[in-house]
């Protein structure tokens, strides 16, 4: 006949003493009669020497020695005990703990399936039961605390997660928004205020600490003040946020510009923790303002058009030259730009912001191209973060590449066969094959050194005014031999007769 455990209502076998499933009594025995009142038919040793004979003074031993029970419970030592006894059912529940991911969380599972007088279970409890860490600012970082309680006998085990508040931590070091916790008493769950990740605000900070243990689920609400700190210099002094500022600025453009460019509003913002919305390098005068202001959304930005988007530079070696993009609007308004290359040999000037138009100048030096022929794309931010790329080619023309190069390395001549034949011995015509006929080295003729080393332009030159001279000297010795040959060849005048 099947037997129904009373206290978990599973069915066990007829033959059968003790619920497989929680050890109790079965047959009328109930939770107390089988933990207090029967006695093991062998005691169970610790290795400290302590024994137990039944389920209570086991229940006790296991708290009261909790790293020793854990180790004999990783060694099976439990379940060999059971088995021996002929309870099954707790050698089954001490194999199954033994393989626990946790082992403290196995042996807690292994101490609730005991027949022993109820163990009160683990109740959390969190001191305070509300955190308020008052008016912080950015600086230094600041340490606080909660006491975790566990109210009960068995162990408390869970987790703990901060919401709501990014800048607190739990424990120190490493940024951790979630820890896991295992404890038997008392324990302070210590946190860090990072103060660089402050952000100042004009209203109660807000956030939570969630606990979910095994002695049940808490919620500790965490309050703090964080100050906005007020802009206290020039015309933008008083301003508490980014929108009184951007209301000031717009008052008096012309002095709210200083402040932007000397980075006294950069400055400010990160006081506050804000981050700073404008690039760097910024606008210069009343552009950084328009920039501001399409920073923060309060005005559209300009569809800004660009002058070029293609440059060829040619050089001779050693030259360097420039060329200047420009960028502006049709829309009368600021246009700001600031630009970087991918390519080192590319360099780019400070924008100069005129007349409403941003002007970039690009200058490239032969010498610093890694060779004749080189290739960057330099990227131009401009107006609500709009974009250009920049294709930018670079050629070094070499004066004289019109000549060969006869200094230049002599490839050997392959075997040949003359082209003429020649007769053998025997009459017939055979082609003579002239092997390893070595090649003519141009690179010792002096005319090539001269090439080569690009002195041929002087020597052309001078051999032009020789030959001219030359022909200049035989012209006039020509022309005074043909003289007086003809004075010699002519005849003598006639005399006259009386």
């Amino acid at each position: 006949m099947v037997q129904t455990c009373s206290r978990c209502s599973r069915a066990n076998p007829e033959e059968a003493s003790f619920c497989y499933f929680d050890g109790i009594g079965l047959g009328g025995r109930g939770h107390a009669s089988a933990g207090v009142q029967m006695n093991f038919p062998k005691p169970i040793r610790y290795p400290s020497g302590k024994s137990c004979s039944n389920f209570n003074e086991l229940a006790s031993t296991i708290l009261s020695d909790w790293s020793i029970s854990l180790e004999m419970m990783k060694k099976g030592e439990f379940g060999t005990f059971f088995s021996g006894i002929g309870r099954l059912d707790l050698a089954m529940v001490a194999t199954e703990s033994a393989k626990h991911p946790s082992p403290d969380q196995g042996l807690d599972q292994f101490l609730a399936r005991l027949p022993s007088q109820p163990i009160p279970p683990a109740e959390l409890e969190v001191d305070p039961p509300s955190l308020d860490l008052g008016t912080l600012k950015p600086g230094k970082d600041i340490k606080c605390s909660v006491k975790i309680r566990n109210k009960g006998r068995r162990i408390l085990y869970g987790s703990v997660s901060i919401e709501g508040i990014p800048w607190l931590s739990i424990g120190e070091g490493k940024p951790r928004s979630r820890s896991r916790f295992t404890t038997f008493q008392d324990a302070p769950l210590p946190m860090t205020v990072f103060s660089n990740s402050l952000r100042t605000s004009d209203k109660t900070v807000e956030g939570k600490l969630i606990f979910e243990t095994s002695g049940g689920n808490l919620i500790v609400p965490v309050t703090a003040e964080i100050p906005t700190k007020p802009f206290m210099i020039g015309s933008l002094t008083g301003a508490k946020n980014p929108r009184q500022l951007a209301e000031k600025a717009k008052a008096n453009p012309a002095g709210a510009a200083i402040l932007f460019e000397n980075g006294t509003v950069e400055s400010w913002y990160k006081e506050n923790g804000w981050s700073y919305p404008l690039p760097k390098p910024s606008a210069q005068g009343v552009a950084a303002i328009q920039q501001y202001f399409e920073a923060l959304g309060y005005v559209k930005a300009p569809k800004v058009l660009i002058s070029a988007t293609d440059l060829l530079f040619e050089f001779q070696p050693g030259e360097i030259k420039d060329q200047t993009i420009t960028l502006y609007n049709d829309e009368k308004k600021s246009t700001y730009a600031y630009a970087k290359s991918d390519k080192p040999w590319v360099r780019i000037a400070k924008p100069v912001l005129k007349s409403g138009k941003a002007y970039l100048k690009i200058t490239v030096s032969a010498s610093d191209l890694p060779s004749t022929l080189e290739t960057a794309t330099v990227t131009i931010n401009t107006n609500g973060k709009q974009s250009f790329n920049v294709s930018v080619e670079a050629r070094v023309v070499v004066q004289g590449a019109e000549f060969a190069d006869l200094t230049g390395d002599v490839v050997p001549v392959a075997p040949q066969f003359l082209g003429s034949p020649f007769a053998s011995s025997t009459g017939a015509q055979e082609t003579v094959q002239i092997a390893d006929a070595p090649a003519p080295i141009l690179s010792v003729h002096p005319l090539a050194k001269k090439v080569k080393s690009n002195q041929w332009l002087g020597y052309a030159i001078i051999g032009f005014f020789g030959v001219s001279l030359v022909i200049l000297i035989g012209a006039i010795i020509f022309l005074g031999a043909k003289k007086i040959s003809s004075g010699k060849s002519a005849p003598a005048p006639a005399t006259k007769s009386k």
